[in-house]
This record gives structure tokens, C-alpha cells and sequence, in this order.
């Protein structure tokens, strides 16, 4: 579906529509809530819990399926679900007679294609799902199939300057109204030197317009009381890639890490990408410049990966870091100045995958949406000799 398309369908759907009800009243159905709420779009829950329909959600009213289908305004449902309770309330969906995308999605879904569509057409707001920075490609492990390939990297490489950090903060927020989740990234960021000062610059100036404020962590490094204090003090979260059953030699490690913080209090997601990881192919695959393929890969693919890079703003994060990290000089031009960015629908039609080409130039190198059929040990270590 082109972007236009999508576009006029979305707008289609939700003429008359007005508010989101949430399926789900749980952690994912709290986070959709709270960006709902930022613009008057949230109605109320939906569950299956008896319980939860007799006393409420977050001080909120939660309904069942059975009353949600006897009201009579239009209305749209959201699944803010696991993947394994996403498939049985769609499944129970249907046999409802509602209609994938007509009349229900999925939170991801919704979050990428639609939300950011409706927020600049009825608000002239601009979201994005999920944005990064980059603040070091150094790291402490060196995994064979790392999808930034700083196993690449050395150990005295430069990290991203501090001023630099702030200039991607302030050119990305002078831009964006209002992110799901603004991420600091490696490598692995508890090696940046002036990550204490980053978190306060950014948490100050731009923490009421992201929903989740995180830092990416392997989970090698176990941070001092100041940093934690102010994963508390900007309500931050810790996302963990926890390689413990490849590499049991850190499982002590992370059991420290996870007492530390939540022990003060800091909310601590684990990545599910514990057994295995997607092989994307870097180094080995090749589409040989097949423009055909190249725009099918970019379009399945449809990543929210995003890199601000100071005024750069990358649709990849993983096209700009392999591309650098294993020295291949590709994709120099596919990013969008923020500099030069004057109209918002410019960067809305970014956001949605109108891409001048129709793909990037690291799509010939990757597998994309397929790496999901090529799986792989998770954070299998490279030998010296390799």
C-alpha cells in the first residue's frame, strides 16, 4: 500500500471516530493509555478479566467484549497485548465479525501507521515511535552477528562528542512533538563518558514529550548510584539484552544488575532475544542491486528504528551503524536534514517509508523482514583469531 493510499485510508476510517478502545489492561495497555490520554483519544479498556471489569485499570472503567459491541457509536478497538494474547483476541475479534484494520489493530500497528497520520491531520503533530541515539559504538562483548557490528569496533574509538549528543537531542525534539520511546544506545552506553550529563540534558528539556525515556544496556557493566538516581528522577527505563544462557559466565552479573535497580525502584525490561537473534546477513548477503527486490525488502521490512545524528535523521539505525562499523562507505545519503526540514508532512512521508528510492543502500546487504527465518545463538562471542 503506497503512503498517499494509506494515508487516505486511515483518514477514511477514522472521519467520525474520535476516541481508542484499549483491548487489554496491563502494562502494554497502561503505556497506549498514557500516549491516548496526551491527546483526549483514549475511551477505555476492554478485557476479559472479570475482575479487572468490576473494579477498573489504572483508574480507569474496563468493559467487556460483549458491552464494547453493544454500544452504538463508531468506534475503533486497539489490542495492547503479549503476541500469544494478541492472536486469541483477534481471533476472538473475528468471530465478532470485526475486521482486521476496518475495525481493530494491533498497538504496534497502530503506534507506526496510524497514530502518526492522525496526529498531524487533526493536530499538525508530528510522532514517531521510536527514536535513538547513538552515544558510543564501542562495547564490551564482541558478538559474531552484533546487527550494529561493533564487533568491529575498538576499544579507543571515538565516541559521539557530548555537544553533538545535545545537537541530536535539540535538532530531533525541535522537530517532533512527542515520541513513544527516545533510547540511548551503544555499543553499549555505560561506556560513555559524559552519559550522567546527556541523561540531565535531555531529561530536563524534552521528558514531557516522550512516553518512555530508556537506555539499552548488555548488561556488562553495573552503573553507580548517581546514574540510577536519575534513571528516577526522569522516570527512565532500563531495557536489558540478557545473554546469560549463551554466555552463563554473566549470569551473577545481571542478577546484581536487576537487584540494584529495582531495588531502587527503576522499572527493568528484559529483551526477548535471550535464546536467539535474527540473522540479518551482514558481510554475506547480497541482492546483487536488484532495484525490484531492494524496494520489496525496504517495504516488508517498514523498521522504527530510527538514529538522530545531529542534524542527520536515519530511517535505520542498523543501515548507518553496519555500514560505518564494518568500514563499506554506503547509504552516505539516506537520511533526511532536520536543518532543512521545513514542512512537518515532509518528515510525516519519512516516518511512513516514502523514501525518494524506495529503499536504502544497506538493503542490499540485508535480509530484513526475512532475518526472521535465520535464526542464530544469541551474542555468540568472536574468537581473537576471528
Amino acid at each position: 500500500m503506497s503512503d498517499n493510499v494509506l494515508i487516505n485510508r486511515v483518514l477514511s476510517i477514522f472521519k467520525d471516530i474520535d476516541k481508542i478502545f484499549v483491548f487489554g489492561a496491563g502494562n502494554y495497555g497502561k503505556d497506549l493509555e498514557i500516549i491516548l490520554n496526551k491527546y483526549e483519544l483514549f475511551d477505555k479498556y476492554i478485557d476479559n478479566d472479570i475482575e479487572k471489569q468490576r473494579n477498573g485499570f489504572m483508574n480507569e472503567k474496563v468493559i467487556s467484549l460483549k458491552e464494547y459491541l453493544l454500544t452504538k457509536k463508531k468506534k475503533y478497538i486497539v489490542i495492547a497485548a503479549s503476541y500469544e494474547n494478541i492472536i486469541n483476541i483477534s481471533e476472538q475479534l473475528q468471530n465478532n465479525g470485526l475486521i482486521l484494520y476496518e475495525d481493530y489493530c494491533t498497538m504496534d500497528y497502530y503506534l507506526k501507521k496510524i497514530f502518526p497520520i492522525i496526529l498531524y491531520y487533526k493536530y499538525n503533530k508530528l510522532y514517531t515511535n521510536l527514536a535513538q541515539i547513538t552515544l558510543t559504538e564501542r562495547c564490551t562483548l564482541k558478538c559474531k552477528k552484533c546487527a550494529h557490528a561493533c564487533w568491529n569496533v575498538s576499544s579507543n574509538m571515538q565516541d559521539m562528542p557530548f555537544e553533538t549528543a545535545k545537537e541530536s537531542a535539540d535538532y530531533f525534539f525541535s522537530k517532533y512533538d512527542f515520541v513513544n520511546e527516545f533510547v540511548l544506545i551503544g555499543g553499549e552506553p555505560f561506556l560513555y563518558k559524559y552519559l550522567k550529563d546527556i541523561i540531565q540534558y535531555i531529561g530536563e528539556k524534552y521528558r514531557d514529550k516522550m512516553n518512555i525515556f530508556s537506555i539499552t544496556t548488555n548488561g556488562t557493566i553495573i552503573p553507580n548510584v548517581e546514574i540510577i538516581s536519575l534513571f528516577n528522577q526522569f522516570n527512565m527505563t532500563l531495557r536489558v539484552s540478557d545473554y546469560s544462557q549463551t554466555l552463563p559466565y554473566l549470569t551473577e552479573k545481571y542478577r546484581k544488575l536487576y537487584d540494584k535497580f529495582k531495588n531502587n525502584d527503576v522499572r527493568v525490561w528484559e529483551t526477548n532475544n535471550k535464546d536467539a537473534w535474527f540473522d540479518y546477513g551482514f558481510g554475506e548477503f547480497d541482492r546483487h542491486n536488484d532495484i525490484q527486490s531492494l524496494k520489496k525488502a525496504f517495504s516488508e521490512c517498514s523498521t522504527e528504528c530510527r538514529e538522530v545524528r545531529g542534524n542527520k535523521y536515519y530511517y535505520c539505525v542498523m543501515a548507518r551503524t553496519v555500514s560505518d562499523n564494518m568500514n563499506l562507505n554506503l547509504g552516505q545519503d539516506d537520511y533526511i536534514d532536520l536543518n532543512n526540514v521545513k514542512d512537518k508532512r515532509e518528515l510525516l512521508q519519512f516516518e511512513l517509508g516514502n523514501i525518494d528510492k524506495g529503499y536504502l543502500e544497506m538493503c542490499n546487504y540485508c535480509r530484513g523482514a526475512e532475518a526472521k527465518k535465520y535464526l542464530i545463538p544469541a551474542a555468540e562471542q568472536r574468537s581473537k583469531n576471528e
